[in-house]
């Protein structure tokens, strides 16, 4: 079975699945990474050249790849309920959150986050966050509030939940 990790962009999906990969003796998958690998592209230039649509669709396909693994989704992988489903079936899943506040902190340098290009403010990530809240709570079985914690803290209490 794997390990999901699911929330917004800023989260912590990565930083905390390498240190919970590393605990559990696990392959470690950065999805968006994967797919950047299997395109030779960015997700940026997907987005640019081939609009959302065709990443979601790529992004599915790539999904379906993993297995006992831990894995970091996009921010946007449960968008599409055939998504939502595979991960529930495959794997427990955790949701990652932090205030919208600290979300805007993580990500004020970050560059490669095609659905931030125009806003990067609190408000910008409130709007998606309020667009997959549903599907996120829905699709979690745990949430983890990671603002104010090490990664290896969260990684941790990711693994008490397991047991």
């Amino acid at each position: 079975m794997n390990i999901y990790l699911i929330g917004m962009m800023g989260s912590g999906k990565t930083t905390v699945g390498i240190k919970l990969s590393e605990k559990l003796k696990k392959t470690f998958i950065d999805l968006d990474i994967e797919i950047e690998k299997s395109v030779g592209k960015t997700i940026s230039e997907l987005f640019d050249e081939n609009g959302e649509d065709h990443f979601r669709l790529i992004e599915s396909e790539k999904l379906k790849t993993f297995s006992e693994s831990v894995i970091a989704c996009g921010g946007g992988v449960v968008l599409m309920e055939k998504n939502r489903q595979f991960i529930k079936e495959n794997g427990t899943v955790f949701l990652l959150m932090a205030t919208m506040e600290e979300l805007a902190y993580r990500l004020k340098n970050s560059d490669n986050r095609p659905l931030l290009v125009h806003e990067k403010s609190e408000n910008g990530l409130k709007n998606i966050w309020l667009e997959r809240q549903m599907d996120y709570l829905n699709t979690a079985d745990f949430s983890i509030e990671t603002e104010g914690k090490h990664p290896v803290e969260i990684a941790e209490e990711i693994i008490l939940q397991l047991n």
